[in-house]
């Protein structure tokens, strides 16, 4: 952004509404888009705006960069890790949300092409009516989080436990860079019959802008590759008294491509989200389960099981193990399950009812209530993918760090839960969900209905514990650094530039600059993370 601007931000919001008099500038109740889910920016922005189509986004950003704004990039919200809040004060949102069209899809060529503000949801509904699917599949959050946030962010849940991240299932993509370029990637950039079919025609110019947080790039396209939906499913639950060992194993089911996906919680968190769904009493849950078996008679009998055992048996188990496993008949399907089992046993894990995975697959989007515990507390997520041989130590190291902040935790009521995960065959997942009470951001309750609202737990402003919060959290992700892992979401969370090699990290500022030469987009992201 050019240094020394005379214009104040409100005369160059003034000037940005007279030159863009089409698209919808949003000055009012600017606090929802101050924060993320953990962090609330020192700024607001000084307006929301919401393009239409890339070159939209591409007179938006010529625009900022000569009236001195800066430009982030939103989609849903739903992130962590300040990848989207307002820098400083001349911040512009770039809402995505409404370039939501799905704009081709090819059976044939085996490629569906999306604007940024599509939902997985969405996605999701409009490929099963040609029996496809995309390899990675969407967020647990999507019902909401949109496929442009999700790939420069980078994401992982449904299918990452044998098909890996967002980024492995993009072919190409259109960006506006922080120039007002657009550029095409992949095979669709030819100039004689382009299509989107292949990613790696020359050097990955697709790979550039995954991941990225938006620093290098708005996402205005993104091509998806098309794989065919699974006609039969299997399921398991096992638990583990060690999780250590249950990590051992996850590593060796993702290793061996068994399960699309194998998720791990701890035994406070199986147990909160069986009661804040509601499983086992909820009819609309039920139904929705028979609906999503492949017949009636297992469909009542799935939700049978469930209304049988629900919510009681997470009261009786350790960690909990959650597989999904897929194929193009029940034979495959059961054989990838039968060999899960045994890799599960010989790990130490017992089977247990597997409520979870049905529900999980019953219902792969809820409805965003989850952005607070159930008793109303706000949670900071921590996450880390290490190679598969490093998990167990990386989850020991991790509750070590635990044990040393023990005292000002308990202090101050904060409490810790975890999620763990297979990323296809070569990494498992560490993520570490920190709980304590504080007051709400909008964010929190933006999803909420106004029944629920209304029976919201308020809870006052907790500075100690947040700052006892943040110290523990800087402790993790510095015992996270020793063992190589990698992170998504890096937005301002994660010290990624530090971590890097020097030539890599003179590359990427290379990059920035050629992409972004005056620094109007997400400006932090990569680069500078908050302390």
């Amino acid at each position: 952004m050019p240094e020394g601007s005379p214009m104040s931000a409100q005369e160059a919001l003034r000037q940005l509404a007279l030159r863009h008099p089409d698209l919808a500038l949003r000055t009012n109740e600017l606090d929802l888009f101050q924060t993320d889910i953990y962090y609330v920016a020192e700024h607001r922005p000084v307006a929301v705006i919401a393009p239409r189509t890339a070159q939209d986004v591409a007179a938006l950003t010529r625009s900022a960069r000569e009236l001195g704004l800066a430009l982030s990039v939103r989609g849903a919200g739903l992130s962590y890790s300040a990848g989207y809040i307002p820098a400083d004060d001349r911040t512009l949102i770039l809402d995505m949300t409404g370039m939501n069209r799905i704009v081709e899809l090819s059976a044939v060529d085996r490629y569906v092409t999306v604007e940024p503000g599509v939902t997985w949801a969405q996605l999701h509904e409009a490929l099963a009516a040609h029996k496809l699917t995309t390899p990675f599949w969407g967020t647990f959050s999507g019902l909401h989080a949109t496929v442009g946030g999700t790939v420069a962010q980078g994401g992982k849940f449904f299918g990452s436990g044998s098909r890996g991240g967002s980024a492995e299932s993009v072919l190409a993509l259109e960006v506006v860079t922080g120039a007002g370029d657009i550029i095409v990637t992949g095979s669709a950039a030819g100039t004689i019959a382009p299509s989107p079919f292949f990613r790696n025609y020359g050097p990955d110019l697709t790979g550039l802008f995954l991941g990225d947080c938006g620093a290098f790039g708005v996402k205005t396209q993104i091509t998806l590759q098309l794989i065919p939906a699974p006609a039969a499913l299997g399921v398991c639950s096992f638990s583990f008294d060690d999780p250590a060992a249950q990590l051992g194993a996850m590593a060796q089911i993702g290793s061996e491509l068994l399960a699309s996906e194998c998720l791990g919680t701890d035994p406070f968190t199986a147990r909160s989200r069986m009661a804040s769904e509601g499983l086992g009493r909820d009819l609309a849950t039920l139904l929705d389960v028979v609906k999503g078996s492949g017949s009636l008679v297992s469909g009542l009998r799935d939700a049978a099981s469930i209304a049988l055992h629900g919510r009681r048996f997470a009261d009786h188990v350790g960690y909990l193990m959650n597989c999904v496993t897929e194929g193009r008949d029940g034979a495959e399907a059961n054989s990838k399950l039968r060999r899960v089992r045994a890799i599960a046993t010989q790990a130490g894990g017992r089977a247990v009812p597997a409520s979870i995975p049905k529900v999980l697959r019953a219902l792969p989007f809820p409805r965003m209530n989850g952005l607070l515990t159930p008793s109303a507390k706000r949670m900071n997520w921590l996450h880390t993918v290490v190679p598969n041989s490093r998990g167990g130590d990386c989850f020991l190291r991790t509750e070590d760090v635990f044990a040393r902040h023990a005292a000002t935790m308990k202090e101050h009521g904060i409490d810790r839960g975890y999620l763990l995960s297979t990323h296809g065959p070569t990494g498992v997942g560490v993520e570490t969900l920190i709980r304590w009470s504080d007051s709400a951001y909008p964010i929190h309750t933006h999803f909420l209905t106004d029944e629920e609202r209304a029976r919201l737990r308020r809870r006052a402003g907790n500075p100690q514990a947040a700052a006892a919060v943040k110290a523990l959290s800087k402790d993790i992700v510095a015992a996270w650094a020793q063992f190589g892992g990698a992170h998504l979401q890096i937005g301002r969370k994660y010290p990624y530039l530090a971590t890097r090699q020097p030539a890599t990290a003179a590359l990427l500022g290379d990059l920035k600059r050629r992409f972004d030469p005056d620094n109007v987009l997400g400006p932090g992201n990569l680069f500078s993370p908050l302390t």
